[in-house]
């Protein structure tokens, strides 16, 4: 009785589901969503892609996101131009405003 009331106990997470977590928590890693909602890190690379969101966590264009708002753009703006979100735009700033403080 305890493997049913395990199995019947666990979460199937939507794909839906998936991206807005990912959406939500721009500071969780890919493997640890991964991780929370049973999949592999590349199945929830496929559902990000056939969503059409990209997994922007890299910090390969978070250059853009300093230098827009080094020249005074809002947030809204950044994220329109960059293509993140405005929370990711905001974590983007915060977090570089940290590591700044911790220097």
């Amino acid at each position: 009785m305890e493997g049913f009331k395990e199995f019947y106990d666990q979460v199937d997470y939507s794909d839906q589901q998936i991206v807005s977590l990912y959406n939500q928590y721009p500071d969780k890693k890919i493997s640890e969503i991964a991780q929370t909602v049973g999949k592999s890190i590349g199945e929830i690379y496929r559902i990000l892609h056939n969503y059409n969101v990209t997994p922007n966590r890299q910090k390969t264009n978070h250059h853009h996101v300093v230098n827009f708002s080094n020249f005074g753009y809002s947030v809204p703006q950044i994220a329109e131009l960059t293509g993140y979100t405005e929370r990711n735009v905001r974590y983007i700033l915060s977090k570089l405003k940290m590591e700044r403080n911790n220097e």
